[in-house]
């Protein structure tokens, strides 16, 4: 039994369903950005930087366009 590698169909490897992490159901992206020294010493010293940035972003906005709350 000669069998050569183009023949041979391995049981193992390649893509399966329900194989993998699973998405995660909120989309979020991946940014990069330059910051001033003092904004980045006020980033280091919150315990979760991520969600640190999302509530500013989300403050700033409102007091910003106080009529996008209403959608």
């Amino acid at each position: 039994m000669n069998q050569t590698n183009e023949n041979k169909k391995n049981s193992w490897g390649g893509r399966r369903q329900g194989a993998g992490r699973p998405a995660e159901k909120k989309a979020t992206r991946s940014i990069a950005l330059r910051i001033p020294d003092d904004v980045a010493r006020i980033l280091d010293a919150q315990p979760n930087r991520s969600a640190y940035i999302i509530e500013a972003v989300r403050d700033y906005h409102r007091r910003r366009h106080p009529e996008a709350e209403a959608e």
